[in-house]
């Protein structure tokens, strides 16, 4: 099937899926540098560490400078369930630092100057532009980039820049920032990095993944 009616077809199933919860989820309210510390957090760890080591976190420290008056081992400790704790804790500190010196506390708002920051690439500032900001941009994660190419959307050795640009091609900007939130949710929830529930899942007829699973067993 033509890659953009594959997308067409996915995107109408991510609406009819998640429609209720990605409009309850509003991407513009969200604390943005919440979004940014939590995305540093996100960076070669599971979901689960991300969450738990960012809701420990923000229990004790939830803005720039809170965080500068944390101790380099008490910051480590809060974080220590996101992988590697020393290296984030450090980029955490110095990405707090700058915007607190810089930018007056607040987030950058652009791409260029959110990759200026420590830690902070492609991914992230996307991240941080469509969660935190609410705008339009595909953010591609590592749950976007799987059903990406299992879809075939993109070929299986594309990089991340590549499943960005091709989605970019192929999502019409009104449905960019909910496709986001879609599969994200369609790749914890059915298209699982390590056993997806094809069995389960509704794109099946049009998916061309060839290592389809067919029982839960």
């Amino acid at each position: 099937m033509e890659k953009r009616k594959v997308a067409e077809k996915l995107v109408k199933f991510l609406e009819e899926r998640y429609g209720r919860d990605i409009q309850i989820f509003r991407s513009g309210n969200r604390d943005v540098f919440r979004v940014l510390i939590t995305t540093i957090l996100s960076q070669r760890t599971r979901d689960e560490n991300t969450e738990r080591a960012a809701d420990t976190l923000f229990s004790r420290a939830d803005t720039p400078e809170k965080i500068l008056k944390l101790s380099k081992k008490e910051l480590e400790s809060l974080i220590r369930p996101s992988g590697p704790y020393r290296q984030k804790a450090k980029r955490i500190k110095a990405v707090s630092k700058i915007i607190l010196e810089k930018y007056g506390g607040k987030v950058p708002k652009t791409r260029e100057e959110l990759m200026k920051l420590p830690g902070v690439g492609l991914k992230t500032s996307n991240v941080v532009l469509t969660y935190g900001y609410g705008k339009p941009v595909i953010a591609v994660d590592v749950h976007v980039e799987v059903v990406s190419k299992r879809l075939g959307l993109v070929s299986q050795n594309a990089s991340v820049k590549e499943v960005e640009e091709k989605l970019e091609e192929l999502i019409p900007i009104k449905d960019k920032r909910n496709i986001n939130l879609g599969m994200v949710r369609f790749g914890r929830e059915i298209c699982i990095t390590r056993k997806p529930k094809c069995y389960e899942c509704p794109l099946n007829n049009i998916c061309p993944y060839p290592n389809k699973t067919t029982t839960s067993i």
